[in-house]
């Protein structure tokens, strides 16, 4: 629950500037605390949330494709996809398998970068990963390699939100933390979390970043099949093979929002649900 409630005004200014959508976007507010965004068309809606994570006021606006007939308690806002790079791993271990075994470790893989600039796949692997926020940060992972000696793989995050260094929760920062301000202090000099988790990155306008050559979107079977069943549902004629055909190659970041599985959804598809994770206990 949030103790601080956001600026709702001011926040739906900041994303409608952000997304440089040319279709209208709308935002309501329901009782229940998640906001429903409107998007004026599937590929805007499509864009937005392969971008994710959003943030404002550095917390985190956690987005979910709505779902017709689902229950609003029933939508999972905790679970969030952050990028995240992992350092100290030996070139020869970055493969595919490895940044499989990796994503699947920390939570669910989503996509897998592939450029090499700015020092991807020599310094480190940048990965996207759905993580549950109600956990602490991951900070490192341990690989084995062939000849089983191991390895300690440290991670940073990108657009990290605030959270704790001595939880590692997001939201949860030293202000608002009731059990610090009932023991009069840290319960340790050293917090176990700290900045250094927080990658760099550059000054690119994250709205603008929507076009991303070289990554590869990961979708399990699962997934692939309930897709799939949506575009039967949704299309019209025999166009949902070539679509379904399309997703099992892979598709980069940003272009799935061309696909004809997305024009043919319902209607009701195109909205988007939010969830504001604001300084909570």
């Amino acid at each position: 629950m949030a103790i601080v409630p956001p600026n709702k005004e001011a926040m739906y200014r900041v994303f409608k500037s952000l997304w440089f959508t040319k279709e209208k976007v709308d935002f309501v507010a329901l009782k229940e605390g998640p906001v429903i965004v409107k998007f004026g068309c599937v590929e805007n809606r499509s864009r937005i949330l392969n971008l994710s994570p959003w943030l404002f006021d550095r917390c985190l606006f956690s987005m979910l494709p709505f779902e017709k007939g689902k229950e609003i308690d029933s939508y999972e806002f905790w679970m969030s996809p952050f990028w995240l790079r992992v350092y100290n791993i030996s070139i020869e271990l970055m493969d595919s398998q490895m940044a499989l075994d990796i994503g699947n470790a920390i939570g669910e893989l989503v996509a897998i970068d592939w450029k090499d600039q700015n020092g991807g796949w020599t310094e480190f692997m940048r990965l996207k990963v759905k993580i549950n926020t109600l956990k602490p940060f991951r900070r490192i992972v341990k690989l084995v390699d062939k000849e089983g000696f191991e390895t300690i793989g440290f991670l940073k995050y990108e657009r990290l939100p605030d959270f704790f260094y001595e939880y590692g929760i997001i939201g949860h920062t030293v202000k608002k933390c009731s059990f610090i301000n009932e023991h009069d202090g840290l319960s340790c000099l050293s917090p176990q979390y700290g900045s250094w988790m927080r990658a760099p990155i550059g000054t690119q306008n994250q709205g603008r970043g929507a076009r991303r050559n070289g990554v590869e979107l990961v979708m399990d079977k699962a997934k692939m099949s309930m897709e799939k069943d949506e575009s039967q549902t949704n299309s019209k004629g025999g166009s949902e093979q070539t679509a379904h055909k399309g997703k099992e190659k892979g598709e980069e970041e940003g272009s799935i929002s061309n696909s004809h599985m997305e024009r043919k959804l319902d209607r009701a598809m195109r909205d988007g649900m939010g969830k504001f994770k604001s300084k909570q206990k």
